[in-house]
């Protein structure tokens, strides 16, 4: 049963977006609900959005750009809920349309109107094909192992936030910031050993509409002020060697002060020299340190894509931990929560927050391990067998469809132990093994994982910053060239012990549904066995010439 829940409401004769979305879409159902195939559900996200992006290179502007749109994405389901056209094809390549529009800036009735009609007229003939499509497929291939409903009824709310400040309200001043970063790119330029490197501001506001067919009214303001350092050498065999600082606040002020990001630059600039001599790590295979910031990216791709509800639908995937709810997965010290309504964690801001998801449902806080049993599953409107309801992470950039995705990840433990402890484990075991020396990883870029059953269920992070920590108490040595590989199951039965530290992954995340903002916090971790593979490198020369 649906029901509608009014949580806030504010409306302001600035903002009539949202009226205009509603009279639409109830003309448009009125019509497709009585069609042959009618349409049982449509809705419309609409992200009005505004941002102003600053890039320097060497102490040159290279652009300073200011941008606005209105995209819309619309979708049209028929069927029923329990059986409708996002089905899965089996045995077929699943064709995904994205079907959107760009809409009026100005909210001139009429025009969005017109745009909605065109838009919400060939979403329906689409999806009608793909439903004929989706009923043969039934007849003719086996049966579907998840014999859960397509689409998931959920309770509906109406939530309006006042319109979005301003960009002189938020008081980003874009010539202020032109001279920052032609500042702090000037860095880079009194070192020769960096080849490539930038300094980068982007102010976003967003402000995201969405009504449905089932009742919700949802305006959303989101804002974020990112700043970015990159850059990169390439050593004498050739192996590009990137670099990069990030910074993220929901609040222009909280960005790091000028200073500080001049003294980060020229950090990262030593570094970068740093790296480009050292020695090219071997393969490795056996136990490692991971600082905070590393294992939030390592937990992102080993973990959080294996527990989004909608990918363990699907026939193809390896669903990895979908059969092992109340199994122990972790050590016991070791739990990990997704909170979406979370903007910070012991004071750290959260890229990943939203209080709605793109699917209008409200984000929840999900318990996903505790004390390291696995209790749950992140869930959009896509249901699976045990999970029938959406906690509120269906996500997607604006011209994608919707599917399961990560937002805040959380985890805690209960263990926690000081570095010096942590070192002092990684030290006893190198020495249990009669081994030389143990990894660190101390700064990665990202990575990528597979889940699906036709290729290996593994997982690659990138790491930038290694070091060898001996066995026989030698300093730490920096080394380069070092890719961390492995199987999920295999490397999370190695985790052993977190630290008392934290440190946040804030970054963007690409899949099905496009790039989306995450985050992980997460202390530092002791792994007792992991494994390594070189790198990846150019077999060009570098430069001949000297860098100007």
């Amino acid at each position: 049963m649906l029901f509608v829940t009014v949580t806030q409401i504010t409306y302001s004769q600035e903002d009539r977006l949202t009226g205009i979305l509603k009279s639409e879409i109830n003309r448009n159902f009125a019509l497709l609900k009585e069609q042959p195939v009618p349409a049982y559900y449509i809705c419309y996200r609409v992200n009005d959005s505004k941002t102003h992006e600053i890039s320097a290179s060497f102490g040159n502007l290279v652009y300073s750009v200011p941008f606005a749109y209105r995209r819309c994405k619309v979708e049209v389901r028929v069927g029923s809920y329990k059986m409708d056209n996002t089905r899965e094809l089996k045995g077929v390549q699943n064709d995904r349309r994205f079907l959107n529009t760009i809409i009026s800036q100005e909210n001139n009735e009429q025009a969005i109107k017109m745009a909605l009609w065109k838009i919400t007229d060939e979403n329906y003939k689409e999806s009608v094909k793909k439903f004929e499509n989706v009923k043969a497929n039934v007849a003719v291939k086996v049966a579907s192992e998840d014999k859960s409903d397509d689409f998931s009824q959920e309770s509906r709310e109406t939530y309006v936030e006042p319109p979005l400040k301003q960009f002189r309200d938020i008081k980003f001043d874009p010539a202020e910031w032109e001279r920052k970063v032609r500042k702090i790119s000037a860095v880079f330029s009194e070192n020769k050993d960096v080849y490539e490197s930038s300094a980068s501001m982007t102010v976003e506001t967003v402000r995201k509409y969405f009504v449905d067919t089932e009742g919700a009214e949802i305006a959303e303001n989101l804002y974020a002020f990112r700043f970015m350092i990159n850059a990169s050498t390439v050593a004498d065999d050739g192996m590009s060697l990137p670099l990069y600082k990030s910074y993220f606040a929901f609040d222009i002020k909280d960005l790091p002060s000028e200073d500080k990001l001049v003294k980060d630059a020229k950090e990262l600039s030593q570094m970068v020299s740093a790296l480009r001599k050292a020695p090219v790590a071997e393969t490795y295979s056996g136990p490692a340190l991971m600082t905070a910031e590393a294992a939030g990216v390592f937990f992102h791709e080993i973990f959080g894509h294996r527990i989004e509800g909608a990918r363990l639908k699907q026939e193809g995937d390896a669903q990895t931990f979908k059969k092992k709810i109340g199994d122990m997965v972790l050590p016991e010290d070791i739990s990990i929560i997704f909170d979406p309504a979370l903007k910070k964690y012991k004071g750290i801001p959260l890229n990943g927050s939203y209080i709605f998801d793109d699917e209008g449902v409200r984000g929840q806080k999900v318990e996903i391990i505790k004390n390291g049993i696995l209790k749950s599953f992140l869930m959009s409107r896509t249901p699976i067998d045990g999970f029938p309801k959406s906690n509120g992470h269906g996500r997607a950039m604006i011209q994608f469809d919707n599917v399961t995705r990560q937002s805040n990840m959380i985890i805690e433990t209960s263990a926690p132990k000081t570095e010096a402890q942590l070192r002092a484990l990684l030290v006893e075991q190198l020495k249990k093994e009669n081994r030389e020396y143990g990894y660190i990883f101390d700064k990665v870029s990202g990575g990528f994982t597979t889940t699906g059953r036709y290729m290996p269920n593994a997982f690659n992070v990138t790491p930038l910053i290694v070091y060898k920590i001996f066995a026989d108490g030698r300093p730490d040595e920096l080394v380069r060239g070092v890719d961390l590989i492995g199987t999920p199951l295999s490397i999370f039965s190695q985790v052993a012990a977190c630290g008392d530290d934290h440190d946040a992954f804030n970054g963007s995340c690409g899949a099905e549904s496009g790039s989306i903002p995450v985050s992980c916090v997460s202390p530092t971790l002791y792994i007792k066995m992991i494994e390594t593979q070189k790198k990846s490198k150019s077999q060009n020369q570098p430069p001949i010439l000297e860098r100007p």
